[in-house]
């Protein structure tokens, strides 16, 4: 194990990572299954750098309702169905929703799941946009999360940070776009916050209005929408449509009910799924070829999770790791 002290990143065997990451959800008294999807999910996010990593174990966002009982799937008619995760981890009930419409859709052609009353964060829903891909569909992910981020112009928290994720299949690995609405994941926030760090400008507002870079007075007031008036209003769009028509809670409600939308897309039901992915390829080959070196949505994040799982090292920061380990041994 080595440390980079500019960073206070540590490097480690991601086998031995997943050994600490499986007895800590132990220690939290996850069962078998919860255990393994939740580690697979965040394991997903750590290897490729992305905030939704290990820091949420830690951080107790990934725990089931005291009170959980089985997950409840409602077929509204072939095509679609609703899931009442009756208080269940939120990455288990999401990834039965992706799997769920990934089996739907090989027959009706296009399907929609929805999610609702779960309280525990989905964590990378590029995981789960992945999962259809590779079944051979096209996978679309919205997810909805605590209110922490305001509208273009506002300053008052009324929106989640409302990612979404696009999973395309192709000849060789999915493309998968997987981004948040807002101007920094919230998660990023509670990263720097552990790292004594500051925000980049523009991203966040204190309890007052006034914009930050300090991560505590961020998380005490809003985060901001990207791309101005046009990011805002995706999101809202978003909020809706894993709100109001998930049947999850909404600003101004004193509850904490998170929703999520699946949908899925049979290309085999509109062109012949070969002709399909050969086409994308062919796309995706000759805008790599251009002029000029691009990176397409996700390719970084794949190519260093793919080093991760061939050298069996992973970065993740040390003091989480110390938190993690000390969880695992129970103390």
């Amino acid at each position: 194990m080595s440390i980079d002290a500019a960073n206070r990143n540590t490097q480690t065997s991601l086998r031995d990572l997943r050994e600490t990451t499986l007895r800590a959800l132990r220690q939290l008294g996850l069962d078998e299954h919860e255990r393994q999807t939740v580690t697979d999910v965040l394991l997903y996010a750590q290897i490729r750098g992305n905030s939704q990593g290990l820091i949420k174990i830690v951080e107790r966002t990934i725990l089931p309702d005291s009170a959980k009982q089985a997950t409840e799937a409602l077929h509204k008619s072939p095509c679609l169905a609703s899931i009442n995760g009756h208080g269940n981890i939120g990455m288990v009930v999401l990834l039965e929703a992706a799997k769920l419409a990934a089996e739907m859709v090989q027959r009706s052609g296009i399907a929609l799941v929805t999610t609702h009353n779960t309280r525990s964060s989905t964590g990378a829903i590029g995981y789960y946009a992945s999962t259809i891909a590779r079944a051979g569909h096209i996978g679309l992910i919205l997810a909805g999360s605590p209110k922490v981020m305001a509208v273009e112009g506002g300053i008052d928290p009324v929106m989640g940070t409302n990612p979404v994720a696009i999973g395309i299949p192709t000849g060789n690995e999915p493309l998968v776009l997987d981004m948040a609405t807002a101007a920094i994941a919230w998660f990023s926030v509670i990263d720097a916050r552990n790292r004594g760090e500051s925000l980049p400008p523009g991203v966040a507002v204190d309890q007052h209005g006034q914009p930050t870079t300090d991560p505590l007075a961020a998380l005490g007031g809003a985060l901001k929408t990207f791309g101005g008036a046009k990011g805002a209003g995706l999101a809202l769009m978003f909020e809706i449509l894993t709100g109001p028509l998930t049947g999850a809670s909404i600003v101004g409600e004193n509850i904490d009910n998170r929703g999520n939308v699946v949908i899925a897309i049979n290309p085999d039901m509109i062109t012949d799924r070969d002709t399909f992915t050969e086409r994308v390829d062919a796309m995706l080959d000759f805008i790599r070829n251009g002029r000029n070196t691009v990176r397409l949505p996700g390719e970084h994040s794949a190519a260093t999770a793919a080093r991760c799982l061939l050298d069996d090292r992973v970065s993740i920061d040390s003091e989480l790791l110390k938190d993690l380990q000390a969880l695992a041994t129970g103390d």
